[in-house]
């Protein structure tokens, strides 16, 4: 534990920290002793995250409100965390909109993209920068199983974390010698708030246990896929082509989202509120 505070504290940065994996990262982070950024939309369950956080293990947290969606959040980012010493950054934030491309609303589509795609990138540039000066610190990538495929029925954010793969993965290697530690996240099914109501997820992982491998194989591994099935389901696509197993995995999408919201051209988070700050989980 004094390993992983000396490598990747004081302070951690977590996006979408006000449920599902964000929160895990959250309360593991804060269980090694290191202090927290959480950053999300829902200001309500920051603060009694932070509050909870700090009672039980005595790490200091700061809640900074924002949607990272919006063009103008770095400025909120920089002033809440321009005092501390940032040693990890978890792009955990993300939204899902689930159903036929055409379909979708355009602006609904951007607010995908900015947040999964985006954001990311802005967030990892001004952290990555300040690690790089350290010669410390640590980046994990909130992927997906569906990194691996194009996904009919979530094209656009399937694609979207396939850029969160490849874009850890060539970063991983940019910054080896810089001390700097970078993890592509890849879980599968995940008990969280991105599943639109009706869904039913195959074998969901728990949000504990899906942080728990992120935090264990970071600075070990630059990949990791979480679940024994899911590493099988993402290895079988090395030996099939592209097109079937684009064919494979819209199938087994379809079957756990809900029918009638695939045809509906709606975004499918739980709910509106959740839906920029609860993380994408395949």
């Amino acid at each position: 534990m004094k390993d992983f505070l000396a490598r990747f504290g004081p302070w951690a940065v977590v996006t979408g920290a006000s449920s599902g994996i964000g929160e895990a990262f959250a309360r593991q982070l804060a269980a090694k002793g290191i202090h927290l950024v959480l950053v999300a939309r829902r200001e309500d369950r920051l603060k009694a995250l932070g509050e909870e956080l700090h009672e039980r293990h005595g790490v200091e947290t700061r809640i900074v409100p924002v949607d990272l969606a919006r063009e103008d959040f770095l400025p909120v980012v920089e002033r809440a965390t321009h005092d501390l010493e940032i040693g990890l950054l978890v792009n955990n934030a993300g939204v899902l909109s689930a159903g036929q491309f055409l379909d979708h609303d355009l602006r609904g589509e951007l607010n995908q993209l900015h947040l999964n795609t985006r954001a990311v990138l802005i967030l990892t540039h001004h952290f990555g920068r300040k690690m790089r000066e350290r010669k410390r610190g640590g980046v994990i990538f909130l992927a997906s199983t569906v990194a691996f495929a194009g996904v009919p029925g979530m094209s656009a954010y399937a694609a979207s974390k396939a850029h969160a793969l490849s874009f850890a993965e060539g970063f991983a290697r940019e910054v080896s010698g810089d001390g700097i530690a970078v993890l592509a996240l890849c879980p599968g099914p995940t008990s969280t708030e991105i599943w639109p109501e009706g869904a039913t997820p195959t074998l969901p992982m728990r949000p504990e246990a899906v942080a728990g491998l992120a935090l264990r194989k970071l600075g070990k591994r630059k990949t990791v896929v979480a679940g024994l099935l899911n590493r099988l389901i993402t290895l079988s696509t090395r030996f099939a082509p592209r097109w079937m197993n684009s064919l494979i995995f819209g199938k087994v999408v379809g079957g756990m989202l809900n029918t009638a919201t695939m045809g509906s051209g709606e975004t499918t988070p739980a709910t509106a509120t959740a839906s920029r700050t609860t993380t994408p989980t395949g």
